[in-house]
């Protein structure tokens, strides 16, 4: 039976507090982290040690810049949640794309007064580009995919020209359906892993949009990594019996705290960063670099006023790396 691996958390990592919302974050094939916050110089550029070598920002970027994701050859996507498009950079913050008109799609999350968000997102039926979007990830024969979001409930997939080729999708809790699509990732094997968050499971999918599989045994999640070996590392949110209700699961019965979850290839259980060492209020995104450390952005601020919980200071940028093990 193999043994789960432990995470030791690398104390004051970064060159400053990191006390502020961070809402992203991306490694790239130099193993430079990327952290994403909302405000001005929204990217800040770290080494492995936490000093910053860069940072840059954008005026096309709306107040909620969501997740970003780095390919292969070093473009910088990132999901502009509140601008409802899709921005596309160099390492350096040069703009080298915008994919989307800005305008919100109608989807059916506003066309009537309801009661509850939990009648909106039945009622959603979805629609076209983009209205919220959370993650963009690129393909390496240039494909691009989009999880569409919190006022969507699709998956878009555009030609490496950005060319609209397939949506997929439906609100609700069926097979292929989505309640919040959070996050999405290409695995070791092509396939796209789908952080459906409200459902608590992560769907794959072929780029066709076939359904492949479900990984049922997550809780919230809303961001997932792949590392070289194939292990996929997923931040999961907490949730409570206030919150919104589990679509698959129903309403919470106590108070489940965040975590993060790392599975091999096969889907083994393989480490879990959480309590009692680890105190996340509100992981939201996670990247892993080449030497298997893991980093983990947090937004505890957004997540107490969107559920009245209690916000308190915190550390919303974290590294954890593997505990040796005794010979």
């Amino acid at each position: 039976m193999t043994v789960p691996i432990a995470f030791d958390e690398v104390a004051g990592w970064g060159d400053e507090v990191w006390d502020r919302d961070v809402t992203g974050v991306a490694v790239d094939s130099d193993d430079r982290v990327y952290a994403l916050r909302r405000g001005d110089d929204a990217v800040t550029v770290l080494d492995g040690s936490g000093t910053v070598l860069d940072r840059w920002g954008d005026p096309l970027l709306s107040e909620r810049p969501h997740l970003i994701s780095i390919d292969a050859s070093g473009r910088v996507y990132i999901a502009d949640d509140g601008g409802h498009q899709v921005l596309v950079f160099d390492r350096s913050g040069r703009r080298l794309e915008v994919i989307g008109r800005g305008i919100p799609a109608r989807t059916g999350f506003y066309d009537t007064t309801y009661t509850s968000a939990e009648d909106a997102f039945e009622n959603m039926h979805g629609g076209p580009p983009f209205n919220r979007p959370t993650k963009a990830v690129a393909t390496p024969d240039g494909e691009l995919f989009v999880s569409d979001g919190y006022r969507n409930c699709r998956v878009h997939r555009f030609s490496s020209s950005r060319r609209l080729v397939a949506s997929w999708g439906g609100s609700g809790a069926a097979p292929g359906s989505f309640v919040i699509p959070h996050g999405i990732t290409v695995d070791h094997r092509g396939r796209l892993l789908v952080c459906d968050r409200e459902n608590d499971r992560i769907q794959v999918f072929s780029r066709e949009g076939e359904l492949l599989g479900v990984m049922n045994d997550v809780q919230r999640p809303t961001d997932a990594a792949v590392d070289g070996h194939g292990n996929v590392y997923v931040t999961e949110l907490a949730r409570g019996p206030l919150d919104i209700k589990s679509w698959r699961l129903g309403k919470a019965e106590h108070e489940l705290p965040g975590r993060v979850t790392m599975w091999t290839a096969e889907h083994r259980l393989a480490g879990r960063i959480g309590p009692p060492e680890a105190g996340f209020l509100a992981p939201h995104a996670v990247a892993v670099d080449s030497a298997g450390a893991v980093y983990v952005a947090e937004v505890p601020q957004s997540f107490a006023d969107s559920t009245g919980r209690d916000h308190r200071p915190h550390r919303c940028l974290h590294k954890f790396v593997p505990r040796a093990t005794p010979v």
